[in-house]
């Protein structure tokens, strides 16, 4: 259900007049009358919350954003409560808790939310992006440098090959041989990068996918 509005409190209505992009303002606001929130009625409570929580998010206060999105999560399910403004309250504060616990490198964490935002709805773009950046945040450590170094072998390649053009009638017949060995040297790790991604990234977020498509096609049936 969504929040139905009642006569409201002077500082409800003082926070309501706060701009939501004025994070900072919003933050101060809160926590100055963070003692009186317990006196006002659950819808503005959680209203408040939930704007603070959004605020924390876009300053990078991840640890306490994460704290009040757990606050927000077990009230609204609680209180069956849906939507704020039009926005649905759990989706929007399950997406932001998991980006923030990616942002503090609890990747275990994040990676299960983002498979559950997955599997609670396919739809949403989003939501296979940051379960992809999950994985790609737990690839191996060699997959980084790899890439790198065949980026550099082939900018190298290319310089040399460049530069040979201009001396390959004086050069001996070996030092021609050395931008083909660095653009294969460039090529297999570029390939080696390839399956380590695919294997590490892509297929296991596939899967992930593919799972929630036959949960969601199972339901449907049941």
């Amino acid at each position: 259900m969504s929040i139905k509005y009642s006569e409201q409190s002077r500082i409800f209505r003082d926070f309501r007049s706060i701009p939501y992009s004025d994070y900072y303002y919003l933050i101060r606001f809160y926590e100055q009358y963070d003692q009186d929130l317990d006196h006002l009625p659950f819808d503005e409570s959680l209203i408040m919350s939930y704007y603070y929580a959004n605020a924390l998010f876009e300053t990078q206060e991840y640890d306490i954003h994460i704290e009040t999105s757990n606050y927000i999560l077990e009230q609204s399910i609680i209180n069956n409560v849906r939507y704020i403004d039009g926005e649905d309250v759990y989706m929007t504060v399950l997406h932001k808790k998991t980006y923030a616990h990616l942002k503090l490198g609890e990747i275990e964490t994040a990676q299960k939310l983002a498979t559950q935002l997955v599997r609670l709805d396919q739809n949403q773009y989003s939501y296979p992006i940051l379960l992809r950046q999950c994985f790609l945040a737990k690839r191996p450590s060699w997959i980084r440098p790899a890439l790198t170094t065949s980026a550099v072998s082939t900018i190298l390649g290319a310089i040399i090959t460049i530069i040979f053009s201009f001396f390959y009638l004086s050069l001996p017949a070996k030092a021609v041989l050395i931008p083909y060995g660095l653009l294969l040297f460039a090529a297999i790790g570029l390939f080696a990068t390839t399956i380590g991604y695919y294997k590490y990234v892509i297929a296991p977020v596939r899967q992930i996918l593919k799972q929630a498509q036959i949960d969601k096609a199972n339901s449907k049936v049941l």
